[in-house]
């Protein structure tokens, strides 16, 4: 839709777009779950991501790949978690469990596109989504961080890392890739 001009969905960033709908999909083929079930996991990710963006931040310029790709982790976290018969909190440590292993991640657009690092981080992002659900609900949800304290946490490391590991291609492998570039 994006070459002809017609709506885009991005959830929570356009880099990070791929994590949810992959989850979704493959939940939805493995599980055999009906379109009212992806829905209300839809809806689940994006409650996840609403209390992120009211309480931190997604984006990459200010918190780095943490609140992009570790963000949309945890949406499809949580969601893959209700899809799977997950109580509330089996959900909610879905979430916090996929947003806490993202912590630090930095945001390193090769040559100036997000796009490179990007595709192969939705990639693990999903499949840690699908990991941190299956792991989440061999127990009864209980666990010692809550996600709004994951929140908390990314939002102050992401504005505590330098300009330069947020999406400006400054530092990371976007300047070992500048570099090989000159040589």
């Amino acid at each position: 839709m994006n070459a002809s001009g017609g709506t885009v969905v991005t959830a929570p960033t356009c880099g990070a777009s791929g994590v949810l709908p992959a989850v979704l999909r493959y939940m939805g083929e493995v599980y055999h779950l009906s379109e009212t079930d992806q829905i209300r996991a839809l809806a689940t990710a994006g409650i996840l991501g609403n209390v992120v963006r009211t309480n931190g931040s997604i984006s990459g310029a200010e918190v780095g790949c943490q609140g992009e790709v570790g963000v949309a982790s945890a949406m499809a976290a949580g969601a893959a978690a209700q899809m799977m018969g997950g109580t509330p909190r089996q959900v909610e440590y879905a979430a916090e469990m996929a947003l806490e292993h993202h912590l630090g991640l930095t945001c390193d657009p090769i040559f100036g596109l997000v796009q490179i690092p990007c595709i192969e981080r939705n990639v693990m992002g999903a499949s840690r989504a699908i990991a941190n659900a299956e792991f989440a609900l061999l127990g009864d949800g209980s666990h010692k961080i809550q996600f709004d304290e994951a929140v908390e946490t990314m939002t102050r490391t992401g504005r505590d890392l330098m300009s330069t590991y947020r999406e400006t291609s400054l530092g990371g492998l976007a300047i070992l890739t500048g570099q090989e570039e000159e040589s």
